[in-house]
């Protein structure tokens, strides 16, 4: 019930127009450390994962609150970050950027 009262509360922020800062995990099987990533692809613990657009593309690395600073996510780059070499990622829904999962 809790998930699916954030999705809603996110889902409406989207519509409004907003990016929502979030801890960048997505999950669904073996979770994605998205903020993780970020973090270190881009070398700096000011990045935050932020979800864009409301689908598994919309994710982006922000510097802080510069919302001119928003960089790319490499999912399968991330998957090999946190689990290793190859990494994989897929997803399990298209309208929902937390669906990423690592297999």
């Amino acid at each position: 019930m809790k998930r699916i009262l954030t999705q809603v509360l996110l889902g409406a922020l989207m519509l409004l127009g907003g990016a929502v800062t979030v801890t960048g995990v997505a999950h669904a099987g073996g979770g994605v450390d998205i903020t993780g990533w970020c973090r270190s692809y881009y070398n700096s613990s000011a990045f935050n994962a932020i979800v864009v657009v409301n689908n598994v593309y919309g994710w982006r690395c922000q510097y802080g609150s510069d919302t001119g600073t928003r960089l790319g996510v490499d999912m399968n780059a991330a998957c090999a970050w946190k689990y290793g070499n190859p990494g994989t990622a897929r997803f399990t829904n298209y309208s929902n950027p937390y669906s990423w999962y690592c297999v």
